[in-house]
C-alpha cells in the first residue's frame, strides 16, 4: 500500500478529525444559537479535507467512496455561516421553506448526481443503455460545479458582510446591547475574517486549475486546503469555548397581569434592534410608519415585531411608536423656535397626522390632554422667573 504521508497530509487529517468532532459537538449543542448550521459549515469543510486527503495520500486507488458525490457537501458552506450569522445576532428564525431554499444547490447536486448513478446501475446491468447520455452528463457536471460552487460561497459572503455591517451598530453599545452582544459580535468577526481570505484564495486557485498555469511541482489546491486546515484546528478550540459562553438563556413566562417593562441587560436583540433603529432614525416622526416599513427595514418579520413589543414593552405597535411621538412633543414643546406653532402643528412634525389620535394617545400616557399640559407648563415658566 503506497501511501504519501506527508507532513502536510498528516496536517490534513487530524485537522479533518478535529472538525469532526467539533461538529458532533455543535450538533449536540442546544443553547448555542444558530449552532446546527455552523456544525453543517464545519462537516462540509471536515468532508472536504478528508476527500483531499484522500488524493493527496494516494488513497483513492484503494477506495471510491469521495467518487460518488462530490461538490455537494461544498455548497452547504456558503448559506450555513450566513445562517449561523443570523441566528446568533438574533433575527427571526428563517423558515423552514427558506431554509430549503438556501441549500438548494446541494439538493440539486445530489438529485443530479442521484440520478447519473441510478443512469449508471440500469447500464451496468443491461436493463436500460444510457452510456451516452452518462458521458455527456459526466463531462458537463465536472465543467460546471466547482465554478459554480465558488459562485454560490461568494455570494452567500457577501450577504454574510452586509447583513454583519447592517446589525452590527446595535451590538457595539454596552449601553443598548444585551449582554452576549460584544463576544457574539468578535465572534462573528473572526468567522467573517475567514470567510472573506477563502473568498480571496479560492476563486484564483479554481482558475489556474482550469489554465492549468501552475508552476510548481505540489498541487495548485494546498493553499486553500492548509487554510481549510488552519480554520479546523482553530474553530474546533475557539469554537468550543465560544458556545459555551454564548447561550441563549430559557424564556420567562409573564402574566399578561404582572408583565414589567424589562430592564436594559433583560432586553432581546430585537428588542435592541426595534428601539434602536427607532430612535437612531427618528422614524416615529414619519407619519406613514407602519409595522410593515419597520419590518424591511429591520429584517424582523411583523408578527416577531408584535410579539416582542407585546412581551417586552407592554404594548403594540401602534402605542409604542406614538409613545415616541409624545416624548418628541414634549421635547419640541420647549424649544423657543417652535413657539409661533399650534400645538397640532408641532404634533404633526412629530408624526401624528390624526388630531384625534394625538389627543386621546397624549391623554392616555400623560394623564391630562395637550391643551392642559401646555398651560401648566406656561404656569410653571412664568412662577419661576
Amino acid at each position: 500500500m503506497n501511501l504519501d504521508l506527508s507532513l502536510v497530509n498528516i496536517l490534513i487529517l487530524f485537522g479533518a478529525v478535529q472538525g469532526l468532532t467539533f461538529a458532533v459537538v455543535l450538533f449536540a449543542s442546544k443553547r448555542h444559537p444558530g449552532a446546527v448550521y455552523l456544525g453543517l459549515a464545519v462537516l462540509a469543510l471536515v468532508y472536504n479535507g478528508l476527500e483531499t486527503f484522500n488524493w493527496s495520500a494516494n488513497l483513492e486507488q484503494y477506495t471510491t467512496f469521495f467518487d460518488y458525490f462530490p461538490f455537494v457537501l461544498i455548497f452547504l458552506v456558503g448559506p450555513s455561516f450566513y445562517l449561523y450569522q443570523r441566528s446568533l445576532l438574533g433575527n427571526a428564525p428563517v423558515s423552514r421553506r427558506k431554509v430549503l431554499l438556501l441549500y438548494s444547490f446541494s439538493f440539486f447536486q445530489f438529485g443530479y448526481l442521484s440520478i447519473c448513478w441510478i443512469a449508471y446501475y440500469l447500464t451496468k446491468t443491461e436493463i436500460l443503455n444510457f452510456q451516452p447520455w452518462l458521458r455527456m452528463a459526466g463531462q458537463f457536471y465536472g465543467w460546471y460545479s466547482e465554478p459554480l460552487s465558488v459562485l454560490v460561497y461568494l455570494f452567500f459572503t457577501l450577504f454574510s458582510v452586509r447583513h454583519f455591517i447592517r446589525h452590527s451598530k446595535v451590538f457595539r453599545s454596552d449601553k443598548k446591547g444585551p449582554k452576549t452582544s460584544k463576544p457574539a459580535l468578535a465572534w462573528l468577526k473572526q468567522l467573517l475574517i475567514f470567510q472573506l481570505l477563502l473568498a480571496l484564495i479560492w476563486p484564483p486557485t479554481v482558475l489556474i486549475s482550469y489554465f492549468d498555469v501552475w508552476p510548481f511541482s505540489w498541487s495548485e489546491y494546498y493553499p486553500v486546503e492548509i487554510l481549510l486546515v488552519l480554520f479546523l484546528y482553530w474553530i474546533a478550540i475557539a469554537g468550543y469555548l465560544k458556545i459555551r459562553s454564548i447561550t441563549t438563556e430559557p424564556t420567562r413566562k409573564r402574566n399578561l397581569a404582572d408583565r414589567e417593562i424589562f430592564t436594559q441587560d433583560e432586553k432581546s436583540p430585537h428588542m435592541v434592534l426595534i428601539q434602536t433603529t427607532v430612535e437612531s432614525d427618528q422614524l416615529y416622526r414619519n407619519p406613514e410608519l407602519s409595522l410593515a416599513l419597520l419590518s424591511e427595514k429591520i429584517d424582523l418579520p411583523p408578527k416577531q415585531i408584535s410579539k416582542t413589543l407585546n412581551q417586552e414593552a407592554g404594548m403594540n405597535f401602534n402605542d409604542f411608536i406614538n409613545s415616541y411621538r409624545v416624548e418628541a412633543f414634549c421635547r419640541e414643546l420647549k424649544k423657543t423656535e417652535n413657539i409661533n406653532l399650534t400645538l397640532l402643528g408641532i404634533a404633526n412634525s412629530c408624526g401624528f397626522n390624526s388630531s384625534a389620535t394625538f389627543q386621546r394617545t397624549f391623554k392616555k400616557l400623560k394623564g391630562e390632554t395637550p391643551g392642559t399640559y401646555f398651560q401648566r407648563r406656561q404656569e410653571m415658566e412664568e412662577s419661576g422667573r
